[in-house]
């Protein structure tokens, strides 16, 4: 009888080991991530205020076999978290800005460096249904508005979509309830997109990628979140704690320059009395750094003030930083991480009060700025004189951004002695997605005693935005 009994023990554990060698590996192993989390802090009573939690970064799989025969440890790891900012726990895995910003030790940013506390580690999960137990351990050394070190254990139950392109998953709570005070305990889903294959990065040395693919062409982001509470020293302005959504268009030319429009719906539209929203507001981007994981850390200043947007004549700026994820690594993940105003900070960045994250999805066509002149030719002939007529400037704007456009005038022939170009205005804005004719080429002749030609180059610029066509164009004025 122990002879049988051993035999069949014996079986079971061949056809175990069997079974394991012959699992298919976890979807996720070899490949890397761009992630995203959201949720709150643990609530413990009936009706508790809820304090949010947003957090964006990346995560790369070792090969399958690398965790048991089927899993794989985390090779690489860096996380931007904000719970409840300041108050609770706002953390980066590096520091950016520390000479633009009030407080002077920088604001969170990524560096494109491993920061985890202990290896990550990717497993069946022992809740079946084909389900993977992630746990992984980010580390930080910039926490709650300066330097320090910090981690936090986390894991998830994921189920990835085929091929594991798409990766869904919900964290494992605590069996008793929260084991400590937040941050610990948090409750969190976690969305993870596969990253290129083919795309290399860093662009440009690291530096900024802008005009460089994957930064490159118009993409779309749609940002929410929560403003901290009002024990929050860098509280946005306003009712504290209130919800806010932000729809953007970011259009990046080829040649580095980046502009767009945002339109935010914000509590703040609660009780408005001065007239300006924020409803379409026109910014441009800068990038300070892309890595070689996918993150970047760039900044947003919103311009031309209107009544359209408020936040442009309050000088408003944001510190975003983002992780591509795609195909060709053209969408992302964002996160805010620090703001400024002008009133209010000098125009240095403080810890982000505006505790939110974003999708972004790259869309088509590419817009340009094209200037044409109508008509392109001005005859004095009637009288009686002195006599002037006027061309227009047609500007056609097909991207986002809001272009600054300045126009000069120089002479190319004639005598100029009995007529003259000139310009209504010398600047102008062409906003986004319009067709407008704001400047004027004046010819003005004051008799027809000599038949007279003169050539005029009409030369536009812009500050933010390449000029697709138009940058030169001949202007006759004639008698």
């Amino acid at each position: 009888m122990k002879r049988i009994l051993l035999g069949l023990a014996m079986v079971s554990s061949l056809a175990l080991m069997a079974a394991q060698a012959n699992a298919a590996a976890l979807g996720e192993c070899g490949k890397s991530y761009a992630l995203t989390v959201h949720g709150t802090e643990p609530s413990t009573t009936n009706d508790a205020t809820l304090h949010y939690i947003v957090g964006i970064g990346q995560i790369t799989f070792g090969a399958a076999g690398t965790n048991g025969p089927t899993g794989c440890t985390v090779t690489h790891l860096e996380v931007e978290y904000n719970d409840n900012a300041v108050n609770t726990f706002n953390a980066g895995p590096a520091a950016c800005d520390d000479g633009n910003s009030l407080l002077g030790t920088g604001i969170p940013c990524f560096d494109g460096g491993n920061h985890q506390n202990t290896p990550g580690t990717l497993s069946p999960s022992s809740f079946g249904n084909g389900a993977a137990l992630l746990s992984i351990d980010p580390s930080f050394t910039w926490v709650n508005g300066g330097p320090g070190a910090a981690d936090l254990p986390l894991a998830f139950t994921l189920q990835g979509s085929t091929g594991a392109a798409t990766v869904l998953g919900s964290i494992v709570p605590d069996a008793a309830g929260p084991s400590s005070a937040p941050p610990a305990s948090p409750v969190l889903d976690i969305t993870m997109q596969k990253q290129s294959t083919t795309a290399v990065l860093p662009v440009n040395g690291g530096a900024s990628g802008y005009g460089t693919a994957p930064y490159l062409g118009l993409s779309m982001s749609l940002f929410e979140g929560y403003g901290a509470p009002h024990s929050d020293p860098f509280a946005l302005p306003g009712i504290s704690g209130s919800f806010g959504s932000t729809i953007s268009a970011l259009q990046i030319f080829s040649n580095g320059q980046a502009g767009g429009s945002a339109s935010f719906s914000t509590n703040d539209n609660v009780g408005n009395t001065t007239g300006a929203t924020e409803n379409d507001c026109d910014s441009q981007l800068t990038q300070e750094s892309n890595n070689g994981d996918g993150t970047t850390h760039n900044v947003a200043d919103f311009v031309h003030p209107s009544l359209n947007c408020g936040d442009a004549a309050a000088g408003a700026a944001f510190t975003i930083d983002t992780v591509q994820w795609g195909s060709t690594d053209t969408d992302d993940y964002a996160i805010v991480g620090g703001l400024a105003d002008t009133a209010d900070t000098g125009g240095e960045f403080i810890p982000s009060g505006d505790i939110a994250n974003a999708i972004g999805l790259a869309s088509s066509p590419a817009g340009k700025e094209a200037i044409t002149l109508v008509p392109s030719s001005e005859t004095d002939s009637t009288g009686p004189y002195p006599e002037t007529k006027t061309a227009l400037l047609k500007l056609t704007n097909t991207s986002p951004a809001g272009c600054d456009i300045t126009v000069g005038l120089t002479n190319v022939s004639g005598t100029r002695s009995e007529c003259s170009a000139s310009l209504t205005t010398t600047t102008a804005v062409s906003e986004g997605d319009t067709v407008t004719s704001p400047i004027g080429v004046n010819c003005t002749c004051t008799s027809k005693s000599v038949a007279e030609t003169d050539v005029f180059n009409v030369n536009s610029t812009s500050s933010d935005c390449p000029i697709a066509s138009g940058n030169t164009i001949a202007f006759t004025c004639k008698n």
